[in-house]
């Protein structure tokens, strides 16, 4: 009965996605310079197939490691603000000091991959304005796949106050159902228990320098609820909490083309408690992008 529940919702979620995708919504939009929401690009192009690719060769000072988190997506959009689109994550080894010397090779693989259906603006009235989001997730990722990952999702309530031309406050809510074969696995850290609820949220603000320079500084918070598998497993029958920050800046080259700078933190609370934070371990043992991204 219960996984009959689950896959209600999951389908209900993505009906309502691509009915809301349906809906032509008249909005009024600024001539300003502003950048897509799935790839940071400048959507300029009138064509109903809209697609992108992202390549962020990444950094971590405190391991000495280089490593690249890509991803492609496809999709149609319905008109400006309403469109359904497959989106995959791919990442790749440059350099990992922790590798033995005969390892070779960029050693890629699939990460996260998701149908996600969008619709800006569903309501707007003066500065404020609502939109929403559903993504399914697929176990494209080896590491959830071998967890018993059937699929993830996740519903995006997104609040913006536009306080002026240039500057946007932003804040997302977002239930996630975690829908696993069974209730932990046997991984090389010893047992683990999966999750099977998350509750994610983010606060922030975005600043339009000039009509191609943008900065994007979202704190993000995660709280998982992880099932009962074993007393000695990982996160069993327990609450996970995680706090992040992932300040990012942007330049838009010209309509397909865009380049930027990212950063971001480890968690920066300690063993689940919001009262111990270790912003100094957190902030170095963070990862900081170089990012380029092109479009259709």
């Amino acid at each position: 009965m219960r996984l009959n529940l689950l896959i209600l919702y999951i389908v209900n979620s993505m009906v309502c996605s691509f009915l809301f995708s349906a809906i032509t919504l008249e909005t009024k939009l600024q001539k300003t310079t502003t950048l897509n929401l799935e790839g940071l690009i400048p959507s300029a192009s009138d064509s109903k197939i809209i697609g992108s690719i992202e390549v962020r060769p990444s950094y971590r000072s405190n391991l000495g490691e280089f490593h690249s988190e890509d991803s492609l997506f496809l999709g149609y959009q319905f008109n400006k603000t309403n469109n359904v689109v497959y989106k995959q994550e791919f990442n790749t080894n440059l350099y990992d000091p922790k590798l033995s010397a005969t390892t070779s090779g960029l050693n890629g693989y699939l990460f996260d991959g998701y149908f996600r259906g969008r619709s800006n603006n569903l309501y707007k009235v003066g500065s404020f304005s609502m939109s929403y989001e559903a993504r399914g997730y697929l176990p494209t990722w080896s590491v959830k796949r071998s967890a018993g990952l059937i699929t993830a999702v996740r519903n995006y309530a997104k609040l913006k106050y536009q306080a002026s031309p240039e500057l946007a406050f932003t804040c997302d809510v977002v239930p996630v159902l975690h829908l696993y074969q069974q209730a932990g696995s046997l991984t090389l850290k010893g047992p683990v228990a999966n999750p099977i609820f998350e509750g994610r949220g983010s606060l922030g603000f975005e600043y339009q320098m000039s009509d191609k320079l943008k900065v994007l500084v979202p704190i993000l918070l995660s709280g998982s609820r992880y099932r009962v598998y074993d007393s000695k497993a990982i996160n069993n029958n327990r609450w996970g909490h995680k706090i992040w920050v992932n300040p990012e800046v942007f330049y838009s080259v010209n309509s397909n083309l865009n380049i930027g700078l990212g950063y971001y933190t480890d968690n920066l609370i300690k063993n689940n408690n919001f009262a111990e934070t270790i912003f100094s371990e957190g902030f170095k043992s963070g990862t900081t992008q170089l990012i380029l991204s092109t479009s259709l």
